[in-house]
């Protein structure tokens, strides 16, 4: 039996397309073009049940002297789970103004499940519908006086092995009562406590 190009090509093309849809199937593409969120939005086969909270407190020291130079500062890490600082600013050109900053959580994740340590709980409210909720506390230790930090922002699992949380790193009345201004050369320790632990498994 003689084999032509057209045969050989025709093969190909039935092989890649089968391969396309052993792929689409197994789940292998969604995981690949959106991580974690891929599994935490299949609801029918992956559940929550297996997350909590996260125990202990953990601090990183912040320059204020030179913000970009924070940035990648890592405020928690284990073989699977990092956190660490991915963004910092002191907002001078809006009022009021203020120190805040932004921390970077990345998971792991597969067919299996996912988890991410994270300052962020990620719930299912229902089938069709989830929210974040904030459980991480931050305080910030400066010229010998510590200060609560407040929310500043959350968001969803926008990353593929992960999300972001962040703070205001000063109350605004320590501004107004000009025990820290917006041009700071000081260390600052940050201490964040209150994290969660997502965990999807199969059910």
């Amino acid at each position: 039996m003689r084999i032509t190009k057209k045969t050989v090509a025709a093969g190909a093309v039935l092989f890649l397309a089968v391969l396309a849809v052993l792929i689409i199937n197994s789940g292998l593409l969604g995981l690949w073009s959106k991580g974690i969120a891929c599994i935490a939005n299949n609801t029918d086969e992956y559940g929550t049940s297996a997350g909590g909270a996260f125990q202990g407190e953990y601090s990183v020291t912040i320059d204020l002297s030179n913000l970009e130079g924070n940035t990648g500062k890592v405020l928690y890490s284990d073989k699977t789970h990092k956190i660490y600082v991915s963004w910092l600013d002191n907002n001078q050109g809006n009022a009021p103004g203020e120190y805040r900053i932004l921390f970077k959580s990345e998971g792991e994740y597969s067919l299996k499940g996912a988890s991410l340590i994270s300052g962020i709980q990620h719930a299912t409210v229902d089938d069709n519908s989830f929210t974040q909720i904030l459980t991480a506390k931050m305080t910030a230790r400066y010229r010998g006086k510590t200060y609560a930090s407040r929310e500043f922002s959350t968001s969803g699992l926008n990353y593929k092995d992960g999300d972001e949380f962040g703070f205001y790193i000063f109350p605004q009345e320590a501004y107004q009562q000009k025990e820290v201004a917006f041009n700071e050369t000081g260390k600052v320790v940050l201490t964040i406590s209150n994290l969660y632990e997502n965990v999807w498994n199969r059910r």
